[in-house]
Order: C-alpha cells, then sequence, then structure tokens
C-alpha cells in the first residue's frame, strides 16, 4: 500500500503502531533514539508479517539528525505516505523546579521536532497521491490539567493547534492531518515511573474501568489514515476512555 514512518517506534504506542500499519499493508520506517536492539525486534515483528522495515537512528532534538532522516528515507523511496509524529517525552516536574535548559527540551522534544519533521518530510509526502500525517498529543493538551505538566501541557496544546495548521495549509495539497490525544497509558515507559498502585487507583477513577494500552492508540491512528476516517482532518481525537469527563 505504500510506505510510513513512525517516530519513537522501538517500543510503547509507536511500536504498536508501527505494526498495526504493517498488518495494514505498509511497509514502514522506524525510528529509534537509542535502543537499536529493540527496533530490530520491531523489524523483525514486521517482517514475519510479510511487510518491509528498515530502522533509522536519530535524535529528534538535533536538527541535522531530522534531516539526515529523510535522506535515509530516500535511499528506499522517493515519496512518503504516512508520517506518525509519536515521539515524545515529559519530566513531571513542578513549575518551580525546572531549569530553563529542561523547558526548553520539553517544548523542543514535544513539539518542535514535530513541526521539523513535518516540515522535512513534506517533500516526500506531496508525491504520495493520498498522503495522511498523524501527530501525537496527549490529553493534557487540551482541557484536562494536572499538577507537573506546566512544561508537557503547553507543548501538547501547541501540537494539536499545529495539527490545524497543516491541515489548512496542505489542504492544496490532499494532505489529511489529525492528532491523537491518548490519556494513561500502561506501557514499558509509564511501568518504570507508577506503580501497580497508582494504575489501580487511575483504572478505578476511569469511566471504562481501565488505563489505555498501545493498542487503543494504534486501532485509531490506523483508521485515521484509512479511506473509512477519509472526512476527518484537522481534528484531535482523545483516546482516554473517558478520563476527561470528570
Amino acid at each position: 500500500m505504500g510506505y510510513a514512518l513512525v517516530t519513537g517506534s522501538s517500543r510503547g504506542a509507536g511500536k504498536t503502531t508501527a505494526i498495526q500499519l504493517a498488518k495494514d499493508g505498509y511497509d514502514v520506517f522506524i525510528c529509534y533514539k537509542k535502543e537499536k536492539g529493540k527496533a530490530e525486534e520491531v523489524v523483525n515483528e514486521i517482517k514475519k508479517l510479510g511487510r518491509k522495515a528498515f530502522i533509522i537512528q536519530a535524535d529528534l532534538v538535533n536538527d541535522a539528525d531530522r534531516k539526515q532522516m529523510v535522506d535515509e528515507v530516500l535511499k528506499i523511496t522517493n515519496h512518503l505516505d504516512i508520517l506518525v509524529n509519536n515521539a515524545g517525552f515529559d519530566y513531571g516536574y513542578m513549575i518551580e523546579d525546572y531549569k530553563l535548559s529542561e523547558i526548553e527540551y520539553m517544548i523542543n522534544i514535544n513539539l518542535i521536532q514535530k513541526m521539523m519533521v513535518t516540515k522535512y518530510f513534506l517533500p516526500l509526502l506531496k508525491k504520495s497521491d493520498n498522503a495522511r500525517i498523524v501527530n501525537i498529543a496527549s490529553r493534557m493538551g487540551k482541557e484536562k490539567t494536572i499538577e507537573t505538566i506546566g512544561a508537557y501541557g503547553p507543548a501538547e496544546a501547541g501540537v494539536i493547534k499545529f495539527t490545524q495548521c497543516c491541515a489548512l495549509e496542505f489542504r492544496k495539497f490532499k494532505i489529511r492531518v489529525n492528532c491523537v490525544a491518548p490519556g494513561l497509558m500502561r506501557t514499558d515507559l509509564t511501568e518504570s515511573i507508577l506503580s501497580d498502585e497508582d494504575f489501580k487507583s487511575a483504572a478505578k477513577a476511569n469511566p471504562s474501568g481501565r488505563v489505555g494500552k498501545p493498542q487503543d492508540v494504534a486501532n485509531v491512528i490506523s483508521f485515521l489514515v484509512s479511506e473509512k476516517g477519509s472526512y476527518i482532518n484537522g481534528e484531535t481525537i482523545g483516546v482516554n476512555g473517558g478520563s476527561n469527563l470528570g
């Protein structure tokens, strides 16, 4: 069906999304920062599905690395059909505890790199007959606010507005752009931060009675980039089990 690139796809929702897109018929570029072994595991899983997969190492806060990603893709194909801007990070600090350099890093890794990766891959997306972009934000970029998101929340809100701007500007290229805003998910990253009791408490408070799974996010992305989602553009879809209701 074409080529997809998913940033931050060596683990978590990025990994699950990459595998889901392979199931949907795409060859996938796996982008990772440090964990080459985990990225290779994703490649092997995709190859078992009968699709091709390629790994690209990049530190997405480094502009030279972002540009190099495009060069790596051009070694394989002259176009890109799907771009999923997934990579992100959160310190979880209170505002008064941040250093300026940490705030700058949070804005860069969660917002600026998504903007620049989109900009650099736009020429390849324009060569596709049916290009789609999905940006991953967070429910914390919408109406939900808690302590410790003083840098993360504003960056994620920026991703949502950036999505709207792209959808409007890229209409002349027939490129659809949408955003997914997940709530708490149980991944290897969140499990390294939260305890089982934390997850149980979050599940109890959630109207759906559980916390999210990476596949929940992958399913929505799969829908948005499919023909079934062809009339959805510039929107942000919450994947949170209803946790924004309370």
